[in-house]
């Protein structure tokens, strides 16, 4: 069996697009010093509102993660988009942050869309188990892990607007400057993700 090439981590399961949580920090993306007023929130609650400290920790250290992958500017652009455009633009920064989900969304559900557009359950834990087969430590995970995934997943495209629930959709109502903004920073392949330009 293929050792794991240290790719793909469950981090994802932390949590979906968190939108509120991003909402939330607002003040803090856009201004200077992020990395030390999270440092705080992270004990003082402040502002996200997560009441355990355990939960506050690991969310914050998503958003934390998520938000090295941001490209410059982004989070400005991010506050003038309309709320399915946010859900999108985090769904963005799920793709860029963690390889399994990306590799779940082009393997699975983009070649789902060319082909017929069902989705479920089934069709991604198949992709997960194909996954465990080549890579020791996806195969190390309990199924309940693999199950978190499988579910976080499909909710986020669900939120994003890509997934009704049964089909693979394309996202309405999103204006064309939206989609620009992704070509212009040379993120076109992110159009294609959402099923726009195929």
């Amino acid at each position: 069996m293929k050792k794991g090439n240290g790719r793909f981590d469950a981090n994802f399961t932390a949590g979906g697009l968190l939108l509120n949580e991003f909402l939330a920090l607002e003040k803090m993306l856009l201004g200077n010093d992020f990395r030390q007023e999270i440092q705080s929130e992270e004990l003082l609650n402040n502002v996200i509102g997560i009441a355990t400290m355990s939960a506050r920790k690991r969310i914050i250290s998503e958003i934390k993660r998520r938000n090295l992958f941001a490209p410059s500017g982004f989070w400005n652009y991010f506050f003038s988009w309309s709320e399915n455009e946010k859900k999108i633009g985090l769904l963005y920064l799920c793709l860029k942050t963690y390889p399994l989900v990306l590799d779940i969304h082009l393997e699975v559900a983009l070649k789902k869309f060319k082909t017929g557009n069902t989705l479920n359950a089934y069709d991604i834990q198949m992709r997960l188990d194909e996954i465990s087969s080549k890579d020791d430590f996806v195969s190390s995970w309990s199924e309940s892990t693999l199950e978190k995934i499988n579910v976080q997943y499909r909710k986020a495209i669900k939120d994003a607007g890509l997934f009704d629930g049964n089909n693979l959709v394309k996202p309405v109502g999103i204006s064309s400057s939206f989609w620009k903004y992704f070509e212009d920073i040379n993120e076109s392949w992110f159009l294609s993700a959402c099923f726009i330009n195929n």
